[in-house]
């Protein structure tokens, strides 16, 4: 079931957006983890780049191996 209750934060002078340590938790959202961002209207959208997330983009766009890579890559890196 989706998180429903509803949280607020502030963007920092720097662009930056605190993820409320509840929903981190709730997520397994750890240092680093690379997201997505997209407008929808007046909404911003922001998903977490999960090897579950690039895999339901598989056969959409050009390019996720390069994505793909780039993640491991980084991961390797910490």
């Amino acid at each position: 079931m989706p998180y429903m209750k509803t949280e607020y934060t502030t963007l920092s002078t720097k662009g930056q957006v605190i993820i409320p340590a509840g929903l981190r938790d709730d997520m397994k959202l750890t240092p680093g983890t690379k997201f997505s961002i997209q407008r929808e209207g007046f909404s911003l959208v922001l998903r977490p780049i999960t090897e579950e997330f690039i895999d339901s983009l598989c056969g959409s766009t050009k390019g996720l191996g390069d994505l793909r890579e780039e993640m491991h890559r980084d991961d390797e890196e910490r």
